[in-house]
């Protein structure tokens, strides 16, 4: 769990600055319009970057190294953004669920795959207007894992994604869209003690409007642990930035927590993850909440 809500904050910006001039125009269609692209890249990004793939890759983490060849995983979690501007604030509260797993096809080679839906509640002033909008997202993901470095100290794997997602308001109509990406990690063992650095990239677009550029941000970070028999703490971060199109102007967004694990028995584990994270855009203050819960079966 690396990424908890990487882009729903930094995104959340958009949400504010868009929306803002369009409720300025008074211009009911504009302004659902507009809301509706950035709430979608707000909680899209969210639930699929920092839920989705953050899970991914830890449990492919410990596929690499453990004998079972399936681990099926489940995690419930809250979101909360919070953003304060000269012009105006937003804030947004967001549940949901990820279930999902990882499959060993080869010594070299696993898949894995996840499900996320949630709900959003956004309410957005600027300008001396207030708007609430509720929202619900679906997405789902398949990936491989490719594993190039195998050795006892240090293991590495190149992974491959891509899947698709809907989103939907109370003001808009749905938003179908794609996203892919490759990254890269490697994990380096000193004892009971691994940090598992990573560094990605993702391309995203919507299958509305063939016009629309692709978006493309680049990720990096890493995950300190300790495997310990039964506890397995371990502390995420990860730094964010869109590096295209030119015309999104981001410094990046940083997202950093702990996350603890129990074995209640060698096959199954249960624990808990909080993640902060705020925006490095200047002029913008921006607090970013997640609470998740984790269970998972491995056989």
């Amino acid at each position: 769990m690396r990424v908890r809500s990487i882009y729903s904050a930094a995104l959340g910006v958009l949400l504010v600055a868009i929306a803002g001039p369009a409720f300025a125009q008074g211009g009911g269609g504009d302004t659902n319009e507009e809301v509706k692209k950035a709430v979608e890249r707000a909680v899209g990004s969210s639930i699929s970057s920092s839920v989705a793939e953050s899970l991914s890759r830890s449990i492919v983490s410990e596929g690499v190294r453990a004998t079972p060849t399936s681990t099926l995983f489940g995690s419930p979690f809250y979101n909360r953004t919070e953003g304060d501007f000269d012009f105006g604030s937003f804030n947004s509260a967001t549940g949901g669920l990820v279930v999902g797993g990882l499959f060993k096809l080869h010594d070299i080679l696993l898949l894995h795959g996840a499900l996320s839906l949630a709900g959003t509640s956004t309410k957005v002033e600027a300008l001396g207007t207030e708007t609430k909008i509720s929202s619900i997202f679906f997405e789902s993901r398949l990936g491989a894992d490719l594993i190039f470095l195998n050795t006892e100290p240090v293991k590495g794997w190149l992974t491959l994604e891509g899947g698709f997602s809907n989103f939907n308001t109370n003001v808009t109509d749905d938003i179908w869209s794609w996203r892919a990406g490759p990254s890269a990690t490697l994990s380096v063992r000193a004892g009971p003690i691994l940090i598992e650095p990573t560094v990605g990239f993702a391309f995203s677009n919507t299958f509305e409007d063939d016009d629309a550029d692709t978006v493309i941000s680049f990720q990096s970070g890493f995950s300190l642990k300790y495997r310990g028999e039964k506890f397995r703490p371990q502390l995420n971060f990860v730094y964010a930035k869109v590096i295209d199109p030119s015309t999104i102007k981001d410094d990046g967004f940083i997202s950093v927590g702990p996350e603890i694990l129990y074995a209640i028995t060698p096959s199954f584990l249960v624990g808990g993850a909080y993640s902060y994270g705020t925006s490095l855009n200047s002029g913008v203050d921006i607090n970013s909440h997640t609470v998740t819960l984790e269970f998972r079966w491995i056989f």
